[in-house]
């Protein structure tokens, strides 16, 4: 699936009607006359706007009632998409990852063998696992560093989901996050290393950048200054690409920001 890029060279992922009609704007910052140039290789995604106004958006049929919007990579090979279940008891068949799968929340429920997953949840499955989803319903941003294989079931082994709810406002206390510069903290998740994916969470008060080399950024809580542009909850800013790309992360004066940062690639 193609998306013509549009003026300023962000990825446009909607469909074509006027943008009048679109109310909040699903790009953030697209169409910017004064972007940076380094922004040319990244896409700005409200998800609050992708899940109030799916309609709005370009999706493929993935299974019988599940879409997906893929924003980086192809659906073949490794990929960043948003998954939408548009149906309140959607479900997908059996299926195995031959490396880690990253699923994050964005509004509804996810149901597998391992439990429920809800509103700012993320979790990972590491490499050799495999689940069959089902009473699942909203959408989901996913990053494969495998596609998923619906043939290989029988290589499905036992394992443990790397999970936590971003919404835990003792989220900073819980987890050992490692001071890496003056009011910068980050908490590297526990990803096997052969399941091609790394994942943090930052901690910022410090108006200088933080340089994380990824594939894309989420914005979780207050607000975030992404390559110098400065971004609320719940905004996503991703490589158009699957290579990953250098992102320069920082809290804006008299604020603080918490993203979640994933990338493809061992550590």
């Amino acid at each position: 699936m193609e998306h013509a890029p549009v003026e300023g060279g962000c990825m446009d992922y909607r469909r074509s009607i006027p943008v009048a009609a679109l109310g909040l704007m699903g790009l953030a910052g697209c169409g910017d006359g004064n972007r940076a140039p380094a922004r040319s290789a990244v896409a700005v995604l409200d998800l609050d706007d992708v899940a109030a106004n799916p309609d709005d958006y370009e999706w493929v049929e993935f299974r019988p009632n599940v879409m997906k919007l893929i924003l980086a990579g192809a659906e073949d090979t490794e990929h960043i998409a948003i998954l939408w279940y548009t149906v309140p008891d959607g479900s997908v068949g059996l299926h195995y990852h031959s490396r880690t799968e990253s699923v994050y929340v964005i509004d509804g429920a996810q149901t597998d063998g391992k439990g429920t997953y809800s509103n700012g949840t993320v979790y990972f499955n590491p490499p050799g696992s495999g689940h069959a989803i089902s009473e699942s319903s909203g959408f989901f941003l996913l990053a494969y560093a495998a596609p998923p294989d619906f043939a290989e079931t029988d290589s499905i082994e036992e394992y443990t989901p790397v999970r936590i709810d971003t919404n835990d406002d003792a989220l900073t206390d819980t987890y050992s996050f490692d001071d890496v510069q003056a009011g910068v903290r980050v908490f590297s998740l526990p990803l096997e290393d052969e399941g091609g994916m790394r994942a943090a969470i930052i901690e910022t008060t410090s108006s200088e950048p933080y340089t994380y080399s990824g594939n894309y950024v989420l914005v979780l809580t207050g607000r975030c200054s992404i390559d110098g542009e400065t971004h609320a909850e719940n905004v996503l800013v991703v490589g158009k690409e699957v290579a990953p790309r250098d992102y320069a992360i920082a809290a804006p004066p008299g604020d603080s920001c918490l993203a979640l940062a994933v990338s493809f690639g061992a550590r």
